[in-house]
């Protein structure tokens, strides 16, 4: 059994965080885990059983630590990086005593160029190679993040909303830019009646006559992950949800980070290319993501939905068949060990 450091900074509400704390679980069951975080307070919000005033503290077999912390302890043997956050100089300094792999946790991306760079070594002033592991869709990538099984029934109660009483039901967690308006325009004129549900960060818009809107408050990740599964319709942003969306085997938009000179565009299209959706479902997508006009594309959509829900839960149980990223990380790290013993 190795030790395993796990460093995050909380860069967009909550995507960061959510991705570690889902790997440092897992990663857990491979030994002795210390997850540093720059904000408790952000972590507390998923996970209601974390103190936010309290700089070290365990849960789930995990020792969670504020990220000043690092300065006064002994390096892991296995340090990971989450998403280049750039770890303290102290500790950087201590790495060569203690730490026989470091790794960089990369963002999750369907280009090309990523399987030629995923696994590469790059030197470092303190002589600790710090290795590129990068999250993917294909078997030359680090794959993806697996979801956990919820023993705790989901309750609308719970969470302070009414049940939807409405044939379907759609969950929005967007970035501020998306076209929210005419998403509920499209929804209220639907020969079905619908719900909708928005995350605690989604802007405010007024609902049309004949669709139900709730704005809900911040969720833990197991009540989260369980509104994935119950929705029809989860329009989602970032990593973290997007890759839980593609569990839920729903049918979903995606929203990706929004990056200067529309490199996020990029990034869509390069990751639409390895979908099995129609070009209907793919064009309802771009449009999203562009601001443009969507009705056409949600009908057509809406009304093939069981064609729209058949492609989705093809395409997990494809990428089901990749082995998962926390299993990899650790066979990666485990042979860049072995390696250095030799």
């Amino acid at each position: 059994m190795y030790s395993i450091d796990v460093f995050c900074r909380v860069v967009d509400n909550y995507g960061d965080i959510g991705v570690c704390w889902r790997l440092v679980r897992q990663l857990s069951d491979y030994g002795p885990v210390r997850l540093f975080i720059d904000d408790l307070a952000a972590f507390a919000r998923i996970e209601p059983l974390i103190n936010p005033h309290k700089m070290v503290q365990s849960y789930r077999r995990i020792t969670i630590c504020h990220w000043d912390q690092a300065h006064t302890l002994s390096p892991a043997q296995w340090v990971i990086e989450s998403f280049g956050c750039d770890l303290p100089s102290p500790y950087i300094e201590q790495m060569p005593l203690h730490t026989s792999v470091w790794v960089n946790l990369e963002y999750l991306s369907a280009e090309d160029w990523v399987e030629a760079v995923h696994g590469l070594p790059s030197p470092q002033p303190n002589r600790v190679d710090k290795y590129f592991f990068f999250p993917g869709f294909t078997p030359r990538t680090g794959g993806l993040l697996r979801p956990f099984q919820h023993t705790t029934p989901f309750s609308w109660e719970d969470i302070g909303v009414p049940a939807p009483r409405s044939d379907r039901v759609a969950f929005v967690f967007s970035y501020p830019n998306a076209p929210i308006s005419m998403l509920y325009q499209a929804l209220a004129q639907r020969p079905e009646s619908w719900t909708v549900y928005t995350a605690a960060t989604t802007p405010a818009v007024p609902a049309p006559a004949g669709l139900t809107v709730h704005t809900l408050p911040y969720l833990a990740q197991a009540q989260f992950d369980q509104l994935l599964d119950l929705a029809d319709l989860n329009i989602v942003r970032g990593e973290d949800s997007f890759v839980r969306a593609i569990w839920a085997a729903k049918p979903f938009i995606w929203q990706p980070y929004i990056q200067e000179e529309n490199t996020h565009l990029i990034k869509l299209q390069a990751w639409l290319e390895r979908t099995p959706f129609t070009p209907t479902i793919q064009q309802l997508i771009e449009a999203w993501n562009q601001s443009l006009p969507l009705a056409s594309a949600l009908d057509t959509a809406l009304d093939q939905y069981p064609t729209w829900q058949q492609q989705c839960r093809q395409y997990a149980s494809d990428l089901a068949q990749q082995t998962d990223l926390a299993r990899q990380l650790v066979a990666f790290c485990s042979q860049i060990a072995q390696n250095k013993v030799k």
